[in-house]
């Protein structure tokens, strides 16, 4: 961030001046300032500052040295020896690579066909009504087919085409994942890029990402990329969109932003000369496409964040991102209400307003009455402190800070993500604390546990967080004692609830005071509450409102809300729906569909990403696979099968039961014993051996599994010889399924490998014997071959008519279902196989 100097400049007109304070701003930090050339702006426009900040040295130890061995990169042997204390950090703030730029992606950008833009005019249908759902409008009574309906033709042919449109990628219905495109006259800028954190029903997932398929198809449309803040929930998706988007589409964001972005970037190898990253400041018209952007200062629970506003020909948009109103801020940047209310007498045509709060009412409380509360308790307390928190919260670290002074404590971070935040702030000038003042991890039993706060991750009970681990006794950093307060300076996010109160739990029986109830004012809200978002739909008073950033029953709650404050037009939509606006002329509606109306729907399919190079869709990750897997368990049947039936033959070349009664009747007849031919293979029907395992299952003691191996073989004797291998697997497949589901109610996934066996002497033997049982002509003492286990291998029937006939497999191989052996995943290429 520059310093209030440089700012001064550029408003004098000094922006060479403001150039050489910025290269000043960064000397220090071991970063490059560039300055990127770009057209020259049009004379109603103010001239974006484009800079980009490009990493020389990264780590403290390539200027004077760290604390500890660690090199010149990050450790304590520059070329003046640091504060090496032995068992040094290294560098905190190293990157680590998660990706050549490519190989993060998976299959996220194949889906780029069958997706129509939905903007096209035929496609639009009856106006928005609040009272329609889901989505603000019939859809079952009308879809996009209506418009080639004759009764629903306009005279002339003619409807109108809205020049605002606004199709949500997701945020709409949910919480995360926020990702919209906002345009006119077929322009679009894409506002945020966030991803969503799974639920428990999506597992080994560790990201939900938009459709990104989506934005490559249309990349051409694309022409800028603007982020409001920080939070994942706005910028986590970037490793994936970037690469979608056509390389020359710059990336607008706040210093703060920009330097969070910046090391995401660099650790996916997507930053390169970072020409396209463009820092904007707060208050500072830029171009942005189609629109001339600003960007409004508003409050939240990460710095620099902003509301934006879009400006063109048609109207005004607002977009007030994450926010709420704090009248006291820690850092001093206050709410911009002036700018807000001159937005609002110049006049909006669109308002999209966060809706996370809308049900909870009156008005959020400030960090300055965080920071009094945290010192309150700190101040109160002789043993060690211990407080977790969301490590982007860089204003609570001021309530942190202000308590380690007025009781005379050092402070420690105990978690990488909490020191890559604060080195951001360092980097943008807004950190509270000092990087260098902090005690490294490894030390904290060093230091007198009064005389110490220890800031660390944890607070969602994350399985390797150090909070978490800590409170389990597996963490090697931090060991709770029972003169330790922690502080609970969070919120429980909705569906962690079991799993943080099982890390209370068990910090409680360690010992620990715990304080995290309402009444210690440990934490706030970054998103505004009711009374909050009644005096923004005042102030701007829009035409047209459109709720963002909720769960479905939030935004009809915000609906109604701006309905009460005077706004007339208001509706709810989906993700994947275009909503067109057109302004109002005289206060009143015109149009052949009104002023807001639905435009089409595109095709979207979510992405998910597993935490490292496996992205895609639901069906390439297999997820619903994942999930009944886990429910239900899993069967694995290793098939051995053998083609025909081995007998001897006879010598008049009958089959094989005339060759048995013949030798029969040649014994009885007291006749010498025929000459026989040698053993042949002739046609029948199959004999299989079958080994058979399974997983996150009850076996009953091996008693299920010997009678699914029975089954399997059963299945086997079914087909006739020569049988594809395909083949085999699903039958045995289906038999496997049909007896588990009789046997224990489940319906595991089956997998079946099947593969020929020889028929050597020894397995003609085998073959024998399992065809002997219960026939004392071919076996006297009519007991045959018994398994391992036990099972008793059946006699040969010679018809069958129970084969299954036209059964489903569990996965096709064009859809997310497919056969027990596994669909395509599974297929081989050896042509006894297909």
């Amino acid at each position: 961030m520059a310093s209030p100097a440089a700012l001064s400049m550029v408003h004098h007109g000094r922006p060479g001046a403001l150039l050489s304070a910025r290269r000043a701003d960064f000397a220090g930090t071991g970063l490059r300032c560039v300055s990127v050339a770009r057209p020259a702006a049009s004379p109603t426009q103010t001239s974006s500052r484009e800079l980009s900040v490009v990493a020389e040295g990264e780590g403290r130890g390539a200027r004077d040295g760290g604390r500890g061995g660690g090199g010149r990169s990050g450790g304590g042997r520059g070329p003046q020896r640091g504060r090496g204390r032995g068992r040094g950090r290294g560098n905190p703030f190293r990157l680590r690579p998660q990706s050549d730029g490519k190989s993060h992606l998976g299959t996220t950008l194949r889906y780029t066909d069958n997706k129509p833009f939905p903007d096209m005019v035929e496609m639009a249908t009856a106006p928005i009504r609040a009272e329609s759902a889901p989505g603000g409008f019939d859809s079952h009574a009308r879809g996009p087919e209506s418009a080639n309906d004759v009764t629903n033709q306009y005279p002339g042919g003619l409807i109108d085409d809205a020049p605002i449109k606004f199709l949500p990628l997701g945020g709409l219905g949910e919480i995360g994942m926020n990702c919209a495109l906002v345009g006119t006259e077929n322009r679009y800028v894409l506002l945020d890029a966030g991803l969503m954190f799974p639920d428990h029903e999506e597992l080994g997932i560790q990201k939900v990402l938009p459709d990104v398929s989506f934005l490559s198809r249309w990349k051409d449309k694309i022409e800028a990329v603007l982020i409001t803040h920080g939070h994942e929930d706005h910028i986590g998706a970037l490793p994936w969109v970037i690469p979608a988007l056509d390389p020359a589409t710059p990336v607008y964001a706040g210093h703060f932003t920009m330097q969070l972005i910046q090391r995401r970037m660099k650790e996916f190898n997507l930053w390169g000369d970072g020409s396209r990253f463009k820092v904007i400041d707060m208050g500072e018209r830029f171009p942005a496409g189609p629109f001339e952007m600003e960007a409004v200062r508003v409050t939240h629970s990460i710095p620099d964040c902003c509301g934006l506003i879009f400006r063109c020909s048609a109207g005004t948009i607002v977009h007030t991102g994450d926010w709420k109103i704090d009248e006291h801020p820690v850092d001093g940047r206050h709410f911009d209400r002036a700018a807000w209310e001159r937005v609002g007498k110049e006049g909006v045509t669109l308002m999209m307003s966060d809706s996370t709060n809308v049900l909870s009412p009156g008005r959020t409380i400030s960090e300055s009455t965080i920071k009094e509360s945290m010192m309150h308790k700190v101040l109160g307390h002789k043993g060690r402190i211990i407080t977790t928190q969301f490590a982007s919260n860089i204003h609570r670290l001021y309530g942190v800070k202000a308590a380690a002074d007025a009781s005379g404590r050092k402070i420690a971070f105990v978690g990488m993500s909490l020191t890559t935040y604060l080195e951001a702030a360092k980097k943008s000038g807004l950190a509270p604390i000092d990087p260098e003042s902090l005690v490294p991890a490894e030390e904290i039993d060093n230091v007198n546990p009064s005389e110490l706060i220890i800031v660390t991750t944890g607070s969602q009970a994350e399985p390797r967080a150090q909070l978490a681990q800590a409170a389990f006794g597996s963490s090697r950093l931090i060991t709770l004692h029972p003169d330790d307060l922690v502080l609970y300076s969070a919120k429980m996010i909705p569906g962690n609830e079991k799993r943080v109160m099982r890390m209370m739990n068990a910090i409680a029986m360690r010992g620990p005071e715990i304080a995290m109830r309402r009444e210690d004012g440990l934490h706030s809200s970054g998103h505004a509450y009711r009374d909050e978002l009644e005096e923004i739909l005042k102030m701007l008073h829009p035409e047209h409102f459109l709720p963002v950033h909720g769960e479905y029953a939030f935004l009809k709650e915000h609906e109604s809300l701006a309905r009460e404050c005077g706004v007339r037009h208001s509706t709810v939509i989906g993700n994947g729906q275009m909503m067109g606006v057109t302004p109002l002329r005289n206060g009143q509606q015109h149009g052949t569909l009104g002023n807001m109306h639905l435009l089409g729907e595109a095709r979207l399919q979510t992405m998910f990403n597993d935490g490292g190079k496996g992205s895609g869709t639901s069906e390439d990750l297999a997820i619903e696979e994942r999930m009944r897997i886990a429910t239900e368990g899993i069967v694995v049947v290793d098939m051995e099968v053998f083609d025909g039936l081995l007998h001897r033959g006879s010598g008049d070349g009958g089959d094989d039961d005339g060759a048995d009664g013949g030798a029969e009747g040649g014994e009885e007849g007291g006749s010498a014993p025929t000459k026989t031919k040698p053993r042949t293979r002739t046609g029948g029907f199959m004999t299989g051996r079958a080994r058979v395992t399974s997983r996150s299952m009850w076996t009953d003691e091996g008693r299920m599994l010997a009678h699914l191996r029975d089954a399997a073989e059963r299945a086997v004797e079914q087909l006739e010889s020569g049988a594809r291998l395909s083949a085999v697997e699903r039958t045995c497949a289906s038999a496997v399924r049909f007896a588990c589901r009789n046997y224990c109610n489940k319906r595991p996934d089956i997998i079946v490998v099947a593969h020929r066996g020889n028929a050597d002497p020894g397995q003609e033997k085998f073959l024998e014997q399992a065809r002997a049982v219960g026939d004392p002509k071919a076996d006297s003492k009519g007991e045959g071959m018994v398994g391992a286990s036990g099972t008793r291998y059946r006699p040969r029937q010679r018809v069958r008519n129970s084969a299954p006939q036209g059964v489903r497999p569990l996965r096709s191989s064009d859809g997310p279902r497919g056969d027990g052996g596994g669909g395509n995943r599974h297929t081989r290429s050896d042509p006894s196989y297909q």
